[in-house]
């Protein structure tokens, strides 16, 4: 799925949904129902990387605040350089997990749609 954000207002147009080959296949009617499916899913793909955003600076704040922060806590208790190191390895790791997640959940939103797709606008 393609998408083209506003740089100023933020408002999200949807560019392109099937790949080429897909939508190449379509009829002129099935073509002009595409269409309006694409115009149609414009909330929800808005609404869906706002999800994935508000995901990441959870994720980011928590992050620092928690795993980071309790690690200076503990170098400034035992001056271990590593506590730090440690500090920072997990939570690198920990942010490639949210970051997974918010893949699987875009595939899982994606695949939702593409039945959607199938189901309510190109059943005849």
């Amino acid at each position: 799925m393609k998408y083209r954000e506003e740089r100023y207002s933020g408002d999200i147009k949807v560019t392109k949904f099937l790949a080429d080959d897909s939508a190449d296949t379509l009829d002129s009617q099935d073509r002009n129902t595409y269409h309006s499916f694409m115009d149609d899913i414009t909330n929800q793909v808005r609404d869906q990387l706002r999800q994935s955003n508000l995901y990441r600076f959870v994720a980011i704040i928590g992050l620092l605040f928690a795993v980071l922060g309790f690690s200076m806590i503990m170098y400034f208790s035992s001056g271990n350089t590593w506590v730090l190191l440690g500090g920072a390895y997990y939570s690198f790791f920990a942010y490639l997990l949210v970051e997974a997640y918010i893949q699987a959940n875009r595939n899982y939103f994606e695949d939702q749609l593409y039945k959607k797709l199938n189901q309510e606008y190109l059943s005849h």
